[in-house]
């Protein structure tokens, strides 16, 4: 009879940034397993669990064997299997041989060509769960999501951590398995701590519930979440609990049995920045900080123990008295990096080695700067700004705080230059210039801050292609293309009204040192078109919408969009089928006659009325489109070529393009690339003729 199946391995502690999606991928491969050995139906459910010493997985309605199995042998070719006098060939009698069947039994069947050949099928009893399940344990062992394994003792053996228990039960019957030297049973062990017994588990339909009430375990991961994401909220009494889902995870994975404490720290911390004090609870204490509704951080925090005392003042203290040791470090740094103006820190940037090829991070500082002179004069920015700011960018690399948390890189250079009683804009232009950081992180917040991020981010690109460190497949030690994708948010949601060539022009002119030659600024302008496609497919701009602009891709990255939404407009529109049928059909015309991208507009052999009319539409229509095109008004400039459809179709009714007189033909041809250049002004059109 079907039953529940439960399966547990008792661990030391696993590693916690990982525990969510190594105990998910553990569930997920049994429950795969179980389906694929027909072991259970896709009306079964599991559950996962997760405990810093554990991983866990039920799953309902399991079979305790297969049902009865259809095997089929194959033999060979039909048109093989039988000698000139109709006896059996020795390829048969050697498959009849080994499959134990005489030549009565064979059937006919069709191998993976489709073509004849001998088989034989039967039925056999399918394989016990106890049969199975070593096998299915080792495939799922080999998919879980870890980069090193561990070997201990003197053992072979290898998991994530050295494993000290295993409980495979299906219902209340124990299934004798030994795997990884360990012998299965129904035995485990509760809370590190708060259980000094080992449980004898009664099933596999209660073992949340009985490690919970005899252990002191709470075994579901997204429970023992849920339990602290609340009770971090009761205790907050109001205040602001800062710390995102990364957090909350990894603190979910250190703990068992969680209990939510506050504690209090000296205020006179509160003299340093802010970012400091929460990374260093965050990120070397695991604590939550709190912040008031005007956000600003308060001197408690709250911690997540993984004991349950009735005075809990010990643990209090305890941590309160690690925290301020933390904390006086980064007092310390702060202070010491006070002393020392973001200016003075340029010199030691020479220390400091970028890309080898490349030279220091002084040089680097330096082609920012002049880039960022460029971009700010070409859109009218304010030029001393950015050139201060990217001056100072990269000055707080140095500092101590920023050795002991690089993730405060900028943001302490915000801190020191106004210490050094330089503008706030300058300040927030250093603290930006790093964004957007990741995926839909936010762009800075002026435009001389997303012009230094954009001149930061090019000079990285372009140096490293230069220097040949392009990503390959999954690679990409340099973040280029994050770097990529953050040039386009920024071009694009920055409004920055300069071609991307053009930027990537400007930006080889600051490697005074490097020849950057024509082939790496074609390939880096490739590389950033191809996270474009899929930063503009996130947009929900479609693939025919999106190619249709490709040529574009180099001009103004800003002016994107807006073609886009025009093009979409347009193609809704009856009129654009036959435009962009014409437009396709023009673009094959040019390709198979060879023809230069220049034409005179001298169409005066052109006489016959399919002709002339089309050449006088074709003048009213520039007119309108030329208008258009100088306002970047891109829907206005699609919509201006409808009257183009009906007398273009009368010409390819009625015209033979290909005329034995060549200066007919010669105009003909010129007149086709005059109206295909213009009606190209905004997008390929030929490319929505799917």
């Amino acid at each position: 009879m079907s039953d529940n199946l439960l399966i547990e391995l008792l661990t030391e502690e696993l590693p916690p940034k990982r525990l969510k999606q190594l105990s998910d991928t553990f569930a997920q491969c049994i429950y795969s397993g179980l389906l694929e050995a027909q072991l259970i139906t896709e009306q079964s459910r599991f559950i996962s669990y997760g405990t810093p010493r554990r991983l866990a997985v039920t799953v309902d309605q399991v079979r305790p064997q297969q049902p009865q199995q259809r095997i089929e042998k194959k033999g060979p070719n039909v048109k093989q299997a039988h000698l000139a006098d109709g006896s059996p060939s020795p390829a048969l009698q050697g498959f009849m041989r080994s499959s134990s069947i005489t030549q009565d039994q064979l059937v006919i069947m069709k191998d993976n060509k489709g073509q004849d050949i001998y088989g034989y099928t039967f039925e056999q009893s399918g394989k016990t769960l106890e049969e199975l399940l070593p096998d299915l344990l080792h495939k799922a062992f080999s998919q879980l999501p870890v980069a090193k394994i561990m070997r201990w003792g003197d053992s072979s053996f290898s998991f994530v951590r050295p494993v000290h228990g295993l409980v495979v039960l299906h219902g209340k019957k124990i299934i004798d398995i030994n795997l990884l030297g360990i012998q299965s049973g129904n035995i485990t062990l509760g809370h590190r701590f708060l259980s000094s017994q080992p449980i004898t588990l009664s099933g596999s339909d209660h073992y949340a519930e009985q490690l919970k009430e005899e252990g002191c375990v709470i075994a579901r991961f997204d429970d023992r979440k849920k339990l602290i994401h609340d009770s971090l909220k009761q205790h907050a009494n109001g205040l602001e609990v800062v710390g995102d889902d990364n957090l909350l995870n990894e603190v979910t994975s250190l703990v068992e049995w969680p209990q939510v404490l506050k504690g209090q720290f000296d205020k006179d911390f509160l003299n340093v920045p802010s970012e400091c004090l929460i990374l260093s609870m965050q990120q070397h204490q695991k604590y939550f900080p709190l912040k008031d509704n005007q956000g600003q951080l308060q001197p408690q925090f709250l911690l997540v123990s993984n004991l349950n005392t009735s005075d809990p003042h010990f643990i209090i203290d305890g941590n309160e008295r690690v925290l301020r040791a933390r904390l006086s470090d980064a007092q310390f740094f702060y202070q010491t990096d006070l002393k020392t103006p973001l200016i003075k820190r340029l010199e030691t940037l020479k220390q400091v080695i970028y890309v080898k090829s490349l030279g220091s991070v002084y040089e680097r500082v330096y082609r920012i700067k002049d880039l960022a002179r460029i971009i700010a004069k070409k859109i009218n920015a304010d030029i001393l700004t950015c050139e201060q700011a990217a001056e100072l960018s990269k000055a707080d690399l140095t500092s101590e705080m920023v050795g002991e948390f690089p993730e405060l890189q900028g943001i302490m250079g915000k801190y020191y230059a106004l210490n050094d009683g330089y503008s706030e804009l300058i300040a927030e232009v250093i603290e930006d210039h790093y964004h957007p950081r990741f995926a839909n992180d936010t762009l800075p917040r002026s435009q001389e801050g997303i012009i230094v991020a954009i001149a930061e981010k090019l000079e990285s690109l372009v140096g490293l292609f230069a220097c040949g460190q392009i990503p390959t497949g999954d690679k990409d030690p340099y973040g280029l293309r994050r770097a990529s994708l953050g040039v386009i948010r920024l071009c694009i949601e920055g409004s920055i009204p300069i071609a991307l060539n053009e930027l990537i022009e400007d930006c080889a002119s600051t490697f005074t040192s490097h020849q950057i030659n024509s082939e790496i600024k074609t390939k880096l302008a490739q590389f950033i078109i191809e996270r474009l496609k899929g930063y503009l497919k996130d947009q929900y701009f479609s693939f025919e919408e999106i190619e249709s602009i490709l040529p574009f891709a180099e001009s103004r990255l800003d002016l994107l969009p807006k073609r886009l939404l025009a093009i979409r407009e347009f193609s809704q529109l009856s009129e654009s089928k036959k435009l962009a049928a014409a437009n396709k059909r023009i673009k094959n015309i040019l390709k198979k006659n060879d023809v230069n991208n220049d034409h005179n507009g001298d169409f005066d052999q052109l006489t016959e009325s399919a002709e002339t009319n089309l050449i006088n539409c074709l003048k009213t229509v520039s007119t309108h489109v030329e208008l258009a095109m100088s306002r970047n008004d891109f829907n206005m400039a699609l919509t201006q070529l409808i009257p183009l459809a009906e007398p273009i179709n009368h010409f390819f009714d009625e015209i033979m393009i290909i005329s034995e007189d060549l200066t007919i033909r010669s105009q003909r041809i010129s007149l086709l690339l005059a109206i295909y250049q213009l009606m190209q002004q905004v997008a390929d059109i030929g490319s929505l003729d799917a």
